[in-house]
């Protein structure tokens, strides 16, 4: 192993043709800072159930110091990094396997730009007992960061891709020293743990944030049975995410006293009417109210709010911007200010 982080062109293990102009996504992969070939990044098309065994892409495997780049036509896509300890042909993580689903995901690739993105691996390692329990069914285990309990995190359980893993899950579970149990119906599932460095359950993962995607998703409950679930989580990397193709916007969100409100999301959404999924979304507002997001070349629609999902509720700070925000290209720089008010 070597430790080297400056990135190079690698070869494609798969072929594909472009009729219009692509995106570039490019960087490394690394298990605890040190990086080796070898690695494949298998890539998925944004949508709301995906196949995790049957990858629309694979590229690769990385060069000696772990590097990457590759093309892909304008989208969104999630991205796995995997190492196979041995040589075969499928895509389901085994014992002694590098793996990581990236935490930033979905990437959007925009046409004529690089995106970064930084894998930080776990080792896979076969996981411990199932437990019987009769008429019941569920999971329990424990969520680590290098081998070591992590305490004061959360468990979140989803039941497809919709929204790529962001809001409301099916199942939030609070773990005050790592380990949990979780009841749940037999069916299909997805297992996901996060500790954020500024607390709260929801918002995206950032820079210094713990975070991990099961490697056994789906995971499949059945009655029956407790499955056990063992969670390595690892910390969000940032200095390769600093891609060309995304405008820097950054600003404010105050009270009507002119008072700064922390804690909040500022949403970036398609449509006039503020409905449905936001494209984008920003960590919370600090102790000044401020925040910073990266937005692709478009015309967005911002609101402020202290949650995501569904309809602003009674007594929850939120507002918007009357007019629309332009984002004519990469070197568009924005300062923005939303005014906000308890919902009555």
């Amino acid at each position: 192993m070597v430790r080297v982080v400056l990135p190079v062109l690698m070869s494609l293990i798969v072929s594909i043709s472009f009729a219009e102009q692509t995106g570039i996504i490019k960087g490394r992969a690394a298990y605890r800072g040190e990086v080796f070939q070898g690695t494949e990044i298998l890539v998925y098309k944004d949508a709301t159930d995906i196949d995790l065994t049957k990858p629309a892409y694979v590229f690769g495997p990385t060069k000696i110091d772990g590097t990457f780049e590759f093309n892909l036509l304008p989208g969104k896509y999630y991205l796995i990094a995997l190492k196979k300890h041995k040589q075969r042909k499928d895509y389901i993580p085994q014992d002694r396997d590098y793996y990581c689903f990236y935490s930033g995901a979905p990437v959007e690739v925009v046409q004529g730009s690089i995106s970064y993105v930084g894998f930080n691996l776990i080792k896979v390692k076969s996981s411990g007992k199932n437990n019987v329990a009769k008429n019941e069914s569920g999971i329990y285990g424990k969520v680590l960061f290098e081998d070591k309990p992590l305490s004061k995190c959360y468990i979140y359980i989803y039941k497809d891709f919709k929204g790529g893993f962001r809001g409301p899950a099916f199942i939030t579970f609070p773990s005050i020293d790592g380990s949990f149990k979780i009841s749940l119906p037999p069916g299909k599932y997805y297992v996901l743990a996060r500790k954020r460095m500024k607390g709260g359950m929801y918002g995206p993962v950032e820079e210094g944030d713990y975070f991990n995607f099961y490697y056994g998703n789906p995971l499949v409950v059945k009655k029956g049975l407790y499955k056990y679930v063992e969670i390595e989580t690892v910390k969000r990397l940032s200095q390769l995410e600093e891609g060309t193709g995304f405008a820097k916007v950054s600003g404010k969100v105050i009270d009507r006293e002119n008072k700064p409100v922390s804690g909040l999301f500022v949403l970036f959404y398609q449509n006039k009417n503020i409905q449905g999924k936001p494209l984008y979304i920003s960590g919370r507002t600090d102790q000044t109210g401020h925040f910073n997001i990266k937005l692709p070349k478009g015309v967005y629609y911002v609101v402020a709010r202290e949650s995501i999902g569904g309809p602003p509720v009674s007594n929850e700070w939120y507002g918007k911007i009357n007019n629309e925000l332009i984002i004519s290209d990469e070197n568009d720089t924005k300062n923005i200010m939303v005014v906000v008010e308890k919902v009555k």
